[in-house]
Order: C-alpha cells, then sequence, then structure tokens
C-alpha cells in the first residue's frame, strides 16, 4: 500500500475533503507559517479507505505492508491512494513502478473522479470504495495482469461485513494523530457514510460515497473501538463521518453504547450546526466528544444561497456554539473565502464574526471547484492553475470576478494573524489550558 506524498513544508492529508485531500499551506507571514508548521507536527493519518483496504487483503491471506515512499521493486502488486493534493507526485511514483513491471491499482476518490491520468501512467484503476472490492478479490497476480484498466464492481457488502482497518501495520511506521483532540494516537473511525445536503455543489464527500446515508450498527463501532484500545492501547477516535449527526436517532444510539461500555474515549466529529440541541449536546458529551468541527464558511446570506450552501441564521450559529462549550466540546469552526459570489468586503466581514465567536480554532480556506462536482463543470473553462496539487483549499486556482491569487493569500495571512493573536482568544486558550 503506497501513500506518497510532495516534500513540502506543510501539512498535506489525503483523508480530508472527501478524500480528495487538503494542504495547509495557510499563509506567508511570521505567525502563519508556525501555524502551518504546528499543524504538520500534530495532524498526520493516511487515507480511511486505504487501511480498510489493507484490512481486507489481509484477511484473504495476502502479505501486506504500507510505505509512504518505493523502498523496492519486489511486491506482486502496488496500492496507490489517490488525491489531488498529491496527484502529480503520485503520478511520478506509478510511472516509476510500471518501468520495471510493475503492477499498480489506484484507489481513492480523486482516481475514482479522474481515473485518465493515472491509466496514461500505468495503473489500473478502481472506481468506488475499494475495501469493498478488495473483500474477495483478486485472488492472484495473474488475476490484477487480466483486470481492465478500469476496473468497476457491484458491492454486495454492507460496512459492517468489513474487517477492521489494519491500522497495527501502519503504527509499524506511522502512529496517526490528532493534536487538536489529545495527546497519543488518535485513528480515524467511520459510523456512516453518504451525505445528502445541496452543497456538494462543492463538496467531494458524495462523489464516492454517494447522497444516501448508510450507518453501521452502533454496537459493531464501539466493538471496534474496544477492540483498539485493547490492541493498540489508542482512546481517541476521529469521526470521518461526512455530517456525524445527521441522522440523530443514530447518534444517540452510538452516544447510549459508548457510555454503557464504560470506556473513556476522546471524540471528535464533524456536523451541522442545526442538528444540535441541548439533550445532545450532553450525551456526545458523556459519550467523550471533546471536539466539534462545524462548517459556518461565510457570513453572507447571499454569498451562501449562491454556493448552494444551508446554514441556520448567524444568532442560531452563536446559541449552539455556546451550548456545545456549555458541556466542554472544543468547536473549530470552518470559513470560506473565495465562493463564487464572495468579495473582499464580506470576506473581512467574515473574519470579524469568526473573531466575535471566538471559537477554539478557526480554519480559512479557500473555495476550490473540484473535479466530478458540479462547481467544476461550470467554472472549468476559468481554471487557471497548471497542477491538480495547488486543489489544496489554500490557493484560488480559477480566475475569480472579484479576487486575484495575491488577494486570496493576503486574506489568509490577515485572518489566521487577526484570529489567533486576538487578545480574547489568547486569554481564553490560557484559561482552557489550566483548567
Amino acid at each position: 500500500m503506497l501513500d506518497v506524498y510532495p516534500n513540502v513544508n506543510y501539512r498535506v492529508s489525503k483523508d480530508t475533503n472527501g478524500g480528495f485531500g487538503t494542504a495547509n499551506d495557510i499563509g506567508d507571514n511570521f505567525v502563519s507559517k508556525c501555524l502551518s508548521w504546528y499543524l504538520k507536527k500534530s495532524m498526520d493519518y493516511p487515507q480511511l479507505s486505504l487501511a480498510l483496504s489493507m484490512g481486507q487483503l489481509r484477511k484473504q491471506g495476502h502479505s501486506v505492508s504500507y510505505s509512504k515512499s518505493i523502498n523496492n521493486f519486489n511486491f506482486d502488486l502496488y496500492i496507490v491512494s489517490s488525491s489531488i493534493v498529491a496527484h502529480e507526485t503520485e503520478l511520478k511514483a506509478i510511472e516509476q513502478i510500471t518501468s520495471n513491471n510493475g503492477e499498480v491499482i489506484v484507489i481513492g476518490p480523486f482516481g475514482t473522479s479522474l481515473p485518465q491520468p493515472y491509466i496514461n501512467a500505468g495503473a489500473k484503476v478502481l472506481i468506488g470504495e475499494p475495501e469493498f472490492y478488495f473483500v474477495d478479490k483478486p485472488k492472484t497476480k495473474q488475476e490484477v495482469t487480466d483486470l481492465p484498466n478500469v476496473i468497476t464492481f457491484t458491492n454486495f457488502f454492507t460496512a459492517d461485513d468489513l474487517e477492521y482497518p489494519a491500522w497495527d501495520l501502519i503504527f509499524k511506521t506511522n502512529k496517526p494523530k490528532l493534536g487538536f483532540l489529545a495527546k497519543g494516537a488518535t485513528l480515524p473511525i467511520l459510523a456512516t457514510r453518504g451525505c445528502p445536503y445541496s452543497c456538494s455543489y462543492y463538496c467531494t464527500y458524495p462523489l464516492q460515497q454517494g447522497k444516501k446515508v448508510r450507518s453501521r450498527d452502533p454496537v459493531k463501532v464501539v466493538e471496534e473501538m474496544i477492540y483498539w484500545s485493547k490492541i493498540l492501547n489508542v482512546r481517541n477516535f476521529q469521526f470521518r463521518d461526512p455530517v456525524f449527526t445527521i441522522n440523530k436517532k443514530f447518534v444517540n444510539s452510538l452516544c447510549d453504547e459508548i457510555i454503557k461500555s464504560g470506556y473513556k474515549f476522546n471524540l471528535a466529529a464533524e456536523f451541522h450546526l442545526k442538528d444540535i440541541n441541548e439533550q445532545l449536546a450532553s450525551k456526545l458529551s458523556l459519550a467523550g466528544l471533546k471536539l466539534a468541527f462545524v462548517g459556518i464558511e461565510s457570513t453572507s446570506s447571499e454569498v451562501l444561497e449562491n454556493a448552494h450552501r444551508t446554514t441556520i441564521p448567524i444568532d442560531e450559529q452563536a446559541l449552539q456554539i455556546s451550548l456545545l462549550e456549555k458541556y466542554k466540546i472544543k468547536v473549530k469552526a470552518m470559513y470560506i473565502f473565495g465562493m463564487p459570489a464572495d468579495t473582499i468586503k464580506t470576506a473581512k466581514e467574515t473574519i470579524k464574526y469568526a473573531i466575535k465567536l471566538n471559537t477554539a480554532y478557526a480554519q480559512f480556506s479557500v473555495f476550490t471547484p473540484y473535479p466530478g462536482t458540479p462547481a467544476f463543470l461550470e467554472y472549468e473553462k476559468k481554471i487557471s492553475s497548471k497542477k491538480y496539487e495547488d486543489f489544496n483549499q489554500w490557493q484560488l486556482v480559477w480566475e475569480h470576478p472579484n479576487y486575484s491569487r495575491e488577494d486570496v493569500r493576503s486574506l489568509l495571512t490577515f485572518a489566521y494573524t487577526k484570529y489567533y493573536t486576538n487578545f480574547k482568544w489568547l486569554i481564553k486558550s490560557i484559561y482552557k489550558f489550566f483548567s
């Protein structure tokens, strides 16, 4: 399992952004570069689909290993995790392998959305969620050789049929971590897949997972968490569900199972603020939720409506965040500059609003039209970047009517500096640290 990354001085993650990945190149001054350095040191985990695929292949009896570099050419099969943020680096690795007569299968959402460059480099591309294909295939090297360039399959399995991800193999060389959540290793985990929300206009999660929400058995989710707690002594888990709280009945059942288990976990999850109420916030806290990721994007209703993003009114957002903080759940609020109708004025209003909310963490990124999304079809002819690795959510990659690339970089630098040097944020952070 080959998981290559570009050699840069900021964090590159393939698992975020629906598996397309992000690269936290967040600004150009001293404060921004310090934050980029911290992110690279404190956050690192591979694509969950890669770890799950390893588990299925090992179950079949194959010998499987994980690496971030090509250390030899003696493997029968190289499975390369695809992404947009390491795309050109992946192509070079594939060309190197195939020039030495190696067999390569590319997996992941970006390969599914844009298979041809990987095929041109000499690989075969598996379309869809790879872990389900690898439940019972491939059996032999010859079977791989006989596969077509584009591998499609019918899935007869559910997430509860899958083996656990092979985290124990990955731990031999890389321990996944999420410093914002807790010290020690943090394992990504899935409880649900799929997202039906209208922000699929620019969001990549539905491209591989689809819009239909599929839930695991809450009992089996907790069994997996307990298993890794016993095997690897891990108590930190990051739910990689597109919207963790989209099914309140399911989330309540899952929290009940976690509480009933008696295990003390530290949990992180992403959800929509409209789903939160007092009862759910209390239960999430009892289950161990310590960190919540929430998308706010912009304060401008016109900007949000133009990008097909639905949200709750601003005054309600503040109340929901206060409710989470009441139960000692830290909030990371996420904002986007450069949506099609966004201007420098509306972006600066968003920065002011972020500072007023004063959440534990804030993330400012850049609207990016990704291949496979309706936004890409609309703005494809305006794409200005020559490399897909620029599509990292911190670069302007298309000709925006109200922004230049330099405008966006200046806004990012200004936003991160203003936010993380704000006196109220510093006082709040110091108080939380000591308490």
